[in-house]
Parts: C-alpha cells; structure tokens; sequence
C-alpha cells in the first residue's frame, strides 16, 4: 500500500533537487515574478520565454486555477526546509497566478510526488496526469524512465507551452493532449500519444475531482478503465458530499464533485478494486525531516458520511 511519510532524501536540498538516485537537476530556469519583484528563482538557463510568452493569460477560472496553484508551488520551493523544489513554479503560474495559491497544496503536492515516486519504484514508466494544469513533474522529479502524458484544455497548453520550450526534461519523455477530460475518445487520444494499454500506468488527478459533475466523472473514469492496464494505479484529494452545501469557489470556478463513494465508482466504472482514504487533517508536514508524516491510521466509508472532509484518495487495479 502507499506510505505516506518517507524520507527525504528525494526532497529539495539547498544545492538543488535530489532525484531518485540522488542527481542532482542539471535545470537552471529563467524566468520569474514580474521585474520588481526580488523573490527566489534558479540562474538563467539560457534567454528564457518571451515577453510575450510571459504575460500571456489563460481564458477561463478552471485554467486561472492552475496558476494560483503554480503560485502556492513557488512560494513552498523558496523556503530552505521546502518539501519540493519547482523551479518552473513562478514562471508558469505568470502575475495572474501570484498570491493566489493556498497552502494545501504545499501536502497536496508532494503526497502526489511521493505516490508517483512509489509507482516507479513499483515498476510503473508512464503516467498520465489528468487536469494537468501548470504541472511540472517532468522537469523537475528526475524520472529519467518515465513517460508524461499530461491532459488538459486548449488554454493551459496555450499559456504554459511556450513557458516550458527551453527547459530539458527530467523524463523519457512528454507529450500532452488538449482535451476535456470526460471526452469519449480520451482513451484513444491517450493511446495516439503513445500510453501503452497493455502496460501499467500511473494516474494523478491533482486538483480536478471538485470541478467535475458526477455525469463528468463517471465518463472520466470509464475511459481511464478502458486503457489503465493491471496494476495501474490512481490518486486524487477528494471532498466529502457535504462540501456541495458550503458553496465553495475558487478563482472564480465553483465546486461541483465531492463524493463519500469514490471508492464504489472507481471500482465500478475503471476497475480499481482496492482502494485506500487517509484524512486530509491526518497529513502534517515535517519541516526538519522535509517529508510528510501520516498520523493514525486510513479512514472508512462510514468515518466520511456526513462530515465536511478532505481525503486523499489512492486505488490499485489489483
């Protein structure tokens, strides 16, 4: 099963990003904040985007998501105890993104770092990563082995493509999709880009469960069931049913997906048939150790019914 808390030796360090085997990125990233601001960021690694590519904006709240959670990415990867290091994060989350991003995701994040980590290690080379966003694991983790395929709306690969161009991959390779991710052909899509059915894969859906319908997530996850292949394996944060009566928006996208029965759907409509739910509140951060410690043991269905409750997700095709 995954373990949330490990070491920390794939975390930052104060002489850069340590990947699985202890290399160091060889990545130096211009770019940054709007000129004025003298916040953290790596040395150019050569004439970096244009002003143009810069101050380009995305079209719609779910894409301005994306930015603000970039910005939330940024600000952790400048502290010296930091539980990542995203060099990329400034740059991608653009002046429309700062100051927006809140400090969840600095848990978030490398909950879902550490759960593509075990993947590897588990044997899995591709990875898909569902409302992709500002996303920047194929630059900056050092999965040298590891195929990317991000999934997205035109808008992000928009704005975010020609923010990335310069910067090498810390991947076998990338490749993303602009595409809805409940469109009936995702699977396809996936395959054309060149995701392997017959292999597993890992699948991170960092960010997108709340903004999906029901009808939205089931065509999602059939899809994904239609290509993941046995022992593949999925995560995602989740919200409990209750979160629907609280009226939750952010950035201007309002929340339309919580769910206490992710556990029946994905099995249902994918094929994930072992599942774990650990509460969100039960994941703290040791800055000393700069890794994540879980505190009690996962939760059960019934623990969710009726709570207002943040959880994060984890199943198996088995």
């Amino acid at each position: 099963m995954f373990q949330t808390a490990r070491s920390s030796d794939r975390s930052s360090s104060g002489d850069g990003f340590l990947g699985p085997k202890g290399q160091k990125s060889k990545s130096q990233i211009s770019g940054g904040w709007p000129q004025g601001d003298r916040r953290w960021r790596e040395p150019d690694y050569n004439a970096g985007p244009s002003v143009e590519a810069l101050n380009a904006c995305v079209a719609n709240p779910h894409a301005l998501t994306a930015r603000a959670v970039a910005s939330a990415r940024a600000e952790e990867s400048e502290r010296p105890d930091s539980l990542f290091s995203d060099p990329l994060a400034y740059r991608l989350a653009g002046a429309e993104g700062k100051g927006r991003g809140v400090s969840l995701v600095v848990q978030r994040t490398r909950f879902m770092d550490d759960f593509l980590y075990d993947a590897f290690d588990n044997g899995i080379r591709q990875v898909v990563l569902l409302g992709a966003g500002m996303d920047a694991r194929a630059f900056r983790l050092g999965l040298y082995e590891m195929h990317f395929f991000e999934v997205d709306q035109a808008t992000i690969f928009d704005v975010k493509e020609p923010l990335v161009a310069d910067v090498p991959l810390q991947a076998a390779s990338r490749q993303w999709v602009a595409a809805r991710v409940e469109d009936h052909k995702l699977g396809d899509k996936l395959v054309a880009a060149g995701l392997d059915p017959q292999k597993p894969s890992a699948w991170i859906l960092e960010g997108l469960m709340m903004y999906l319908s029901p009808d939205q997530t089931s065509r999602m996850m059939a899809q994904i069931g239609r290509v993941a292949a046995p022992r593949s394996a999925v995560v995602h944060e989740s919200l409990s049913d209750r979160y629907l009566d609280s009226g939750i928006s952010y950035c201007g996208a309002k929340f339309t997906g919580c769910s206490d029965d992710y556990d029946d759907l994905w099995a249902c409509y994918a094929g994930f048939n072992r599942s774990e739910m650990i509460d969100f509140s039960s994941v703290s951060i040791d800055r000393r150790q700069r890794m994540l410690k879980l505190h009690g043991p996962p939760i059960s269905k019934s623990s969710i019914r009726g709570r207002v409750l943040m959880y994060f997700f984890t199943a198996w095709k088995i």
